[in-house]
């Protein structure tokens, strides 16, 4: 187990322990302020007071103010008593004794102490230094560490508060050359608000230039990098910035992720905007040749259209193998919004740092090294560590082919194509079964073919994988992909895995059994916001199989389509499906691809569709005796004609609902009378909207389903709410609230945000509705629900607000319900208007 750090009091003893001397000096150290107390011991400045509190209580030190160095005016400074210093040299004799780990540059752990570590270290630390560069594993990382930058950290004069989120960022081991390069990005990044892509081929050195261009920028901005990888998508890239912004202070982004699984493009860019406009950041992204995401160039793509609203201090920085302009040059009104900066290899004088393996090397030799390499960095590692002259090789290929390559023993060769054959670092438990002898992976690393990205897990590099794979035959490859199959399938546990699983799958089974694990996983996959499988599918789909099977994918890619919004492309793909279903003579698959294609037609307005399609599939629903499928085609067919105005037609599509529920005993038919109590109650029948809200509410409270409990409860709270029970209804809502903070039930959380807004509304706080009605606005907006837009919208524009507002919002609410054909509602909006104008 790590020594637990010492406590902020005892580093603040350590600290002013150095500076006894100043007691009675009229001019003293910017250590001994409270910004320098706050950056030795890594606290918030405003901190600073409430730490020391209990020492000043104590005897141990006094406050007084002093000229500081470097600073105007007086500052309050602090200075141990006598008695405080006798306290800090016990502190001292204590806290020496305190072990840890350095690791070195050799990638070493050296285990010492604070008292001896003097020995191991470089240069010198103080000792409350160490702990505060200490990381939580109890190691120091002293190759991120020089001198200048512990005195910078020491002598920040203004608290920024910047922060870094650095997490995939592999560590410098060294950096040579690249001045000119860094010199054209900073500049670029110091002029103003800027875009840049830097392009190069594998191993040209991108990551340690990233690297290094972040470190040239701590302490100036705040920081994140992102490594993209293969299969993932944009997503995690989207919540790392998230989470970067909200430890930041700036939470609409984070929140919008959780209630959004698969964002939208003009949405999300308008958050980043909005985020990051008053933010000096410097966002890099690595990789971004491994997206394969759509929806994510665009959205980088359209950021960066507007990347001109930032202020001066906002920087993004983009490393790919591809050349593919991925970035706009300019923007609507031909400003320049972007750079390309291409990256080519190392300098000579740069170049001959990585080859000092040899003791001596003539100018001729050295000239045939690099003119074979192009500077290429990590074809010169290989050359250091490898051969020593490549005067018969013409060609980089020919190079690492013969000269490395051919060179491994037959056990190396396997153990490396075994660890490429994943796309992500792995650890060793997922070669056991290959029958590998480990222990020479060693000597791989040793060698610059395969890397130890932490303690535990291992990967090659890039051009690594391309120049075994390039030679590699299918016989070798499939017993490998067999094998990575085999270890993700042990451990599924993350939507990651199940990709992974999936790719490994189709990379070495026949078609049909690869589409049939798709078919089974692909519907978990898309209700957590995996549009990658959408590339998995399309590996598939050319083949020939099973009608019954590719029907499935067929639907499962439309599916993936209508959430990226590309409902052209979706109608093709149900219709494709639905072709297939046809001659597997799946009626369940038609029933639901019906139901899918009225979707499609309501999203689109076409009200009419949307009604002969859903009634085309209850028949079928009838005809298989699918009672859960043909009570939500009432439900959806109740939502149109409620929206239409026509409450009789809806109250004849409840009543068969009422049936199905009388005569049938599937417990997860308790859905279908949720959505029935709801469905009467907004159309005010609130007595048949409580009978079905307390049978839901019965049902579930003993049956152990949280979630599903917590929508009855909403339901009855909304009954409570519409009967004038304000207190008992806030009670339900913001129980069920807390319940369903994490579930992916968007329609709901509306829901019950519209309810909190009419009970705040009733109770006079107008100013918390109108909040409240916005946090609802982003979900209905994020999970495509037109009618809950348009009814928040249309709240928003009632509310309190100035009348320009107002106005803009019930534009908006009419523009929404048109769009729908929701007539009745677009009339409401109508009068609403009218108010608006003439200030009623």
């Amino acid at each position: 187990m790590n020594n637990p750090k010492p406590g902020v009091q005892e580093r603040i003893l350590l600290h002013l322990r150095d500076y006894v001397a100043f007691i009675e000096s009229v001019e003293v150290p910017f250590a001994l302020s409270q910004m320098g107390i706050a950056n030795a011991v890594a606290i918030a400045r405003s901190n600073v007071p409430r730490a020391i509190s209990g020492l000043k209580e104590q005897g141990l030190l006094i406050e007084r103010q002093a000229h500081v160095s470097g600073v105007m005016r007086k500052r309050k400074s602090y200075f141990l008593t006598s008695i405080g210093a006798e306290i800090a040299e016990e502190t001292w004799n204590r806290l020496s004794e305190y072990s840890f780990s350095v690791l070195t540059n050799d990638d070493e752990l050296l285990e010492t102490t604070l008292g001896s570590c003097s020995d191991v270290l470089p240069f010198q630390i103080r000792p409350v230094d160490i702990l505060r560069y200490l990381r939580d594993d109890g190691v120091l990382d002293i190759t991120k560490l020089s001198p200048e930058l512990i005195e910078r950290d020491l002598t920040k004069r203004v608290e920024k508060q910047l922060t870094s989120s650095l997490g995939d960022l592999p560590r410098l081991r060294h950096f040579y050359g690249r001045v000119t390069e860094l010199q054209a990005i900073s500049e670029n990044l110091d002029d103003g608000a800027s875009a840049i892509l830097i392009p190069g081929i594998a191993g040209i050195g991108k990551t340690s230039l990233a690297a290094k261009l972040l470190e040239n920028y701590t302490f100036r901005r705040n920081l994140i990098y992102h490594r993209c990888q293969l299969g993932v998508g944009g997503r995690p890239f989207l919540e790392d910035l998230g989470a970067w912004l909200s430890s930041i202070g700036v939470e609409e982004l984070n929140d919008y992720l959780e209630a959004s699984s698969v964002p939208r493009i003009d949405e999300t860019v308008e958050l980043l905007i909005n985020s990051l406009k008053n933010v000096p950041a410097l966002i890099v992204i690595d990789d971004y040749h491994k997206n394969d995401e759509d929806i994510f160039y665009k959205i980088i793509y359209n950021f960066t259209l507007r990347i001109n609203e930032m202020d001066d201090g906002l920087g993004l920085v983009i490393f790919s193998r591809s050349y593919r302009p991925v970035l706009p040059l300019r923007d609507n009104e031909g400003k320049a919004v972007s750079t390309i900066l291409p990256l080519d290899g190392l300098d000579p004088e740069a170049s001959k740092n990585l080859l000092n393996s040899f003791e001596s090397i003539k100018d001729d030799d050295f000239e045939r090294i690099y003119g074979v390499s192009k500077g290429h960095p990590l074809v010169l590692e290989l050359i250091n560590r490898g051969a020593s002259t490549i005067e018969h090789h013409v060609t980089l290929e020919n190079y690492v082919s013969l000269e490395i390559f051919n060179k491994l023993s037959a056990e190396e060769k396997r153990l490396l194509q075994s660890l490429a054959i994943f796309r992500e670092p792995i650890p060793l438990e997922a070669l056991t079964n290959l029958d590998l002898d480990l222990n020479t992976l060693d000597n791989l690393v040793e060698q610059g073919l395969a890397r130890r990205v932490d303690s535990e897990n291992y990967d090659v590099h890039d051009l690594i994988r391309e120049f075994i794979f390039n030679g590699i035959d299918e016989q070798i490859a499939t017993p490998l992909h067999m094998s990575a199959a085999e270890w993700y399938k042990k451990k599924l546990h993350t939507p990651q895995d199940i990709i992974e699983y999936l790719h490994h799958k189709i990379s070495y089974a026949d078609s049909e059994d690869a589409a049939e694990e798709v078919a089974l996983r692909g519907g978990e996959l898309i209700n957590t916001g995996q549009l990658e499988l959408l590339g998995l599918i399309n590996r598939l789909i050319d083949s020939k199989g099973p009608a019954k099977i590719w029907g499935k994918l067929w639907h499962l890619r439309g599916e993936i389509l209508s959430l990226a919004g590309d409902f052209g492309g979706a109608e093709a793909s149900f219709t494709v499906a639905m072709d297939n279903a046809n001659k597997a003579k799946d009626i369940k698959l038609e029933s639901i691809l019906l139901s899918c294609l009225a979707e499609l037609a309501w999203k689109r307005g076409d009200s009419t569709l949307a009604l002969d399609l859903h009634r085309q599939a209850l028949k079928r629903f009838i005809a298989i005796k699918d009672s859960i499928g043909a009570s939500k085609s009432y439900t959806n067919m109740s939502y149109i004609f409620r929206s239409q105005g026509k409450k009789q037609l809806a109250m004849d599509a409840h009543s068969e609902v009422e049936h199905i529920l009388s005569n049938e005993k599937d417990p997860s038919l308790v859905h279908a009378r949720i959505n029935l109590a709801r469905s009467y109650l907004e159309m005010g029948e609130l007595d048949l909207g409580r009978e079905h809200a307390l049978i839901a509410y019965d049902e579930t409270q003993s049956k152990g389903d949280e979630i599903t409990h917590s929508r009855a409860r909403a339901v009855l709270g909304r009954y409570y709410a519409l009967n004038g029970d304000s207190d008992l209804a806030l009670n339900h809502y913001l129980e069920t609230l807390q319940t369903l903070g994490n579930a992916d039930d968007f329609e709901i959380k509306v829901e019950l945000i519209l309810l909190l807004g009419e009970v705040l509304e009733d109770s006079g706080k107008r100013d918390e509705a109108v909040e409240r009605y916005l946090e609802g606005l982003a979900l209905a907006e994020s999970s495509n629900q037109p009618l809950l837009v348009g009814e928040l919208l249309s709240r928003l524009g009632s509310t309190g607000l100035d009348k320009q507002r107002r106005m803009e919002y019930l534009q908006r609410a009419l523009n929404v319900f048109r769009e729908v054909g929701a007539t009745r509602k677009m009339q409401e909006v109508q009068m609403m208007f009218h108010k608006a104008i003439t200030g009623n």
